[in-house]
């Protein structure tokens, strides 16, 4: 803080960059990764948060809720660890992503969900994957809400379609990705699926 002041004036950008470098979190750089889109990124942000209003955050709060057990598979008590990691919903949905992405990139636990994150996505691969990951968490919420408000789910078909989709729509219009060669067979690949 002592810093931001110079002859008695107050230097505004450094005190603000100053509070910004004490605020950050480890895994901005996933969950912020330039391949995600936008609205995929924001409810990646308020998952890895733990900000999300799943059912066990509500009774948290004394709100009164018909049933605590999980909308999609109705078998366990819902909350954000079940909800994107251990529903039979998300279980199927990450074993297709394996399948696709021809390695596992997604986690089996939330307990290590954050220590995956810390690191920054280097190369492309890295990147596809944390895009991935936030595609599927964006239609787990969304397929969540569908459950409750509409008494219906999506299949996994359509999740992975969705996923695939928005990844190579963000890969083909991404000109400031700096391609490597060792990259470019996953980027042929990711293209032309």
């Amino acid at each position: 803080m002592a810093d931001s002041i110079r002859n008695n004036k107050m230097n505004v950008r450094v005190l603000y960059n100053r509070l910004l470098d004490s605020n950050k979190v480890a895994f901005a750089n996933v969950v912020w990764c330039s391949l995600a889109m936008p609205k995929h990124r924001f409810i990646f942000w308020q998952a890895a948060l733990g900000h999300l209003l799943t059912r066990d955050k509500l009774l948290m709060c004394h709100l009164h809720i018909a049933s605590d057990l999980c909308s999609v598979c109705e078998e366990v008590q819902e909350s954000h660890s079940h909800l994107f990691f251990e529903c039979s919903f998300s279980h199927q949905l990450r074993t297709r992503l394996e399948n696709w992405l021809g390695k596992a990139t997604w986690l089996s636990r939330y307990a290590d969900w954050h220590l995956w994150m810390e690191g920054k996505p280097k190369g492309l691969v890295q990147k596809v994957a944390a895009a991935t990951f936030a595609a599927a968490v964006y239609l787990i919420w969304k397929n969540r809400n569908k459950c409750i408000f509409e008494h219906r789910s999506w299949s996994i078909d359509f999740v992975v379609h969705q996923i695939r989709y928005a990844v190579k729509v963000r890969l083909s219009r991404a000109p400031k990705i700096k391609i490597k060669s060792r990259d470019l067979a996953v980027f042929d690949y990711m293209l032309h699926l």
